[in-house]
């Protein structure tokens, strides 16, 4: 009866653990490039978007181009520790699998496509709509009958998940400097499994504008995870606590091009997390 139960459990977790990871996604195709001078001369002068765009462009700023369209493509690596095993039908399966043994390495790859809006010119609003797959490496921990803990490993497990998002950028320059808080809220729904994760993603960032429209970036971002992953499989409700470090680092560069286009590398660094981001956009 215990090896069925602990076979039963492994069977249900093999699937809930893959709703362990969430992606994020780099902000720089919002990221503003407010700067100018008094005797600068803006093309977009007597446009709607953004509001009072041209009683800041009569000081002499230049705004970026109102409505943005861009791709991108994220690659994240977690890592997250799990306990607080519950599982309908087994009142046990806490005492089976006890806290701080068990966890996972997800790795997420991400293609999305986001559109965004200076409303005003310090506030931009996004959208954004993508496809997410993620391959997990699962160790489980489970008490043996003599009181030692048995590890098992389960590599290679796979899933696709659909993303949406919304959120706001609040920016400010001044003369080649410029920074941007991005706020961002993330719903993930996985695909086959009756669970959903969201995350609240913020990211403070700091840049500098050089020649040839080359833009350099440096800040971290806050990724908050639900902390109970709560769904059901083949009837059975079951409810999973996943926990990680918050903050990573992030560096990034972009280009600006002819025509409004425009590109973007990011890269982060955590202790629990390394990922990547590669944005191509346009503005209108």
């Amino acid at each position: 009866m215990e090896e069925q139960r602990i076979e039963a459990t492994m069977n249900i977790l093999n699937k809930a653990m893959l709703l362990a990871a969430v992606v994020s996604f780099g902000t720089s195709a919002a990221i503003s490039d407010i700067n100018g001078g008094p005797n600068s001369i803006d093309e977009d002068y007597g446009r709607t978007l953004p509001f009072y765009g041209d009683e800041v462009r009569d000081l002499g700023i230049k705004l970026p181009k109102p409505i943005g369209i861009s791709v991108f493509t994220h690659s994240q690596e977690d890592k997250m520790g799990l306990d607080n095993f519950t599982l309908q039908g087994d009142p046990n399966i806490g005492e089976d699998m006890p806290d701080g043994v068990s966890g996972t390495v997800n790795t997420t790859n991400l293609l999305a496509l986001r559109a965004d809006m200076w409303v005003l010119p310090f506030l931009n609003l996004h959208a954004m709509i993508g496809k997410a797959t993620t391959s997990s490496n699962i160790t489980l921990g489970m008490n043996d009958f003599d009181g030692t803990v048995t590890r098992d490993h389960i590599n290679g497990l796979g899933t696709t998940s659909d993303i949406i998002g919304v959120g706001a950028v609040l920016a400010a320059g001044y003369g080649n400097w410029f920074g941007t808080v991005d706020t961002t809220y993330v719903a993930t729904s996985v695909n086959g499994v009756g669970a959903n994760l969201n995350a609240l993603v913020i990211t403070p960032m700091v840049g500098y504008m050089l020649p040839n429209d080359f833009r350099i970036m440096a800040g971290a971002q806050y990724q908050s995870y639900d902390r109970y992953i709560r769904g059901n499989i083949d009837g059975h409700e079951f409810s999973v606590r996943q926990h990680n470090d918050s903050w990573s680092t992030m560096v990034g560069v972009s280009k600006e091009f002819d025509d409004n286009w425009e590109a973007s590398l990011m890269y982060q660094k955590g202790r629990t997390r390394n990922g990547a981001t590669l944005i191509l956009g346009k503005r209108f």
